[in-house]
């Protein structure tokens, strides 16, 4: 019962990964159909194929697509933020949400329940590590900031 609301969480994350891939699988089915199609009418109409690359084609709509690699890379730049932000906040709150189970376990009059106060400094340390990943990882927004700065400018 405890861990309910973590294993509702992993199991709809696991399921919001496995939406996005089939969304970006029927998009790119999408794609090519409308590839072969104008393929098909070219051939209908006897002219000439166009030498493209499909792969390279679709390849290069989801790369732009995704806003992770654009021209300037200030799709980068976005990433990176989104994902130091993203480690911010899942940090603070788990840290916090540990030393608060902890806390509230040890302090609990109940003799079963106060012995596995420990519990709760797995999802300090998971928050702990967590931080330690966004106060590092300021060097490489800062790389990636000065990177844009020099595509742009």
């Amino acid at each position: 019962m405890e861990f309910l609301g973590f294993t509702i969480l992993v199991l709809g994350l696991i399921g919001a990964s496995m939406l996005r891939k089939h969304l970006r699988e029927a998009r790119q089915l999408r794609l090519r159909q409308i590839i072969h199609e104008e393929r098909l009418k070219a051939m209908e109409h006897n002219k000439p194929l166009p030498e493209v690359d499909d792969a390279a084609l679709i390849g290069r709509f989801f790369e732009n697509s995704d806003h992770v690699a654009g021209n300037d890379g200030r799709g980068l730049m976005l990433a990176i933020l989104w994902v130091r932000i993203v480690a911010l906040c899942v940090g603070l709150a788990s840290l916090f949400g540990g030393i608060a189970t902890s806390v509230g376990m040890y302090l609990v009059k109940d003799p079963e329940i106060s012995n596995y106060w420990a519990m709760g400094l797995i999802p300090t340390l998971i928050g702990l590590g967590l931080l330690i990943f966004y106060l590092t990882s300021r060097s490489l927004a800062g790389q990636a900031a000065e990177k844009v700065q020099d595509r742009v400018g």
